[in-house]
């Protein structure tokens, strides 16, 4: 049994929970998730009656060992790291994965939020939002977590900011993973402990979907994106072109904690 932790940091809490109970599921893992919260901040799109019953804060994990913490992307991206209502109770919990957790997945903006608790590495404002479904290219050809795949796969992204391939190149602590043209995909830590995945591999088939009728309805007039419905329709109905790879990927993750675990 793998012991996993998620840090829900989405707004869309129910719907990233249904998202990586089947990634895991379907990689094979039999794993007991924990669903963690922050204390500092109370959602305003989730009953607090759910959350209560169903989330911890980490005041009640923080003696717990885990063999997989997570930490989702958050709608904060436009705010200065320090700015976020919760930034300080989210760097203690950044900090305590360090030691209390065998192997740490840092997504979208919390990976970038990792990369600048641990590195001082900035996110830079794109002029547009990246937003679509695009191709990967692989940087790492030894990459435990790559291993059997060739380039040419796809990965979503739904982001406002980016990071920049010269800042984690020249950090020696750091391998840049996965790359699409300019944009950098994921990276890791030269210790394989940890890893900051800028997309969202987790994504369901109609998540990039909803955002985009979300960003309409708030009057943000997002382009459509990339890649992602037929005919570059709106009309028409996307497929999960990414699943099969996302679950490989997964796969590939778990086979190294178990490793890590001397199982």
């Amino acid at each position: 049994m793998i012991q996993v932790c998620i840090l829900n940091l989405m707004p869309t809490k129910k719907e990233t929970e249904r998202q990586f109970k089947s990634l895991f599921k379907n990689a094979g893992a039999r794993a007991k998730i924990t669903w963690l919260r922050t204390a500092s901040y109370k959602s305003k799109s989730t009953p607090a009656a759910y959350l209560q019953s169903k989330y911890l804060t980490f005041e009640n994990i923080k003696k717990r060992k885990f063999d997989i913490f997570i930490i989702t992307g958050a709608p904060v991206e436009n705010m200065a790291f320090e700015e976020v209502k919760y930034w300080r109770e989210l760097a203690q919990i950044l900090g305590w994965t360090q030691k209390n957790s065998l192997f740490n997945i840092f997504i979208c903006w919390a990976a970038q939020a990792a990369l600048y608790k641990f590195y001082g590495i900035k996110k830079y404002k794109l002029a547009k939002k990246y937003s679509g479904v695009f191709k990967q290219e692989i940087q790492n050809s030894r990459s435990v977590f790559y291993k059997d795949f060739e380039s040419g796969f796809s990965m979503p992204h739904s982001r406002h900011t980016a990071l920049k391939k010269a800042d984690i190149l020249k950090n020696k602590k750091l391998v840049l993973e996965l790359a699409c043209g300019r944009e950098i995909s994921v990276v890791s830590g030269k210790d394989k402990k940890n890893l900051y995945i800028t997309g969202h591999p987790e994504y369901a088939a109609g998540t990039l979907h909803k955002e985009y009728l979300r960003d309409l309805k708030a009057g943000l007039k997002p382009a459509v994106p990339d890649g992602y419905y037929p005919q570059n329709n709106p009309r028409l109905r996307p497929r999960n072109v990414w699943r099969k790879e996302a679950v490989k990927f997964y796969k590939n993750i778990i086979n190294h904690v178990l490793e890590l675990k001397g199982e």
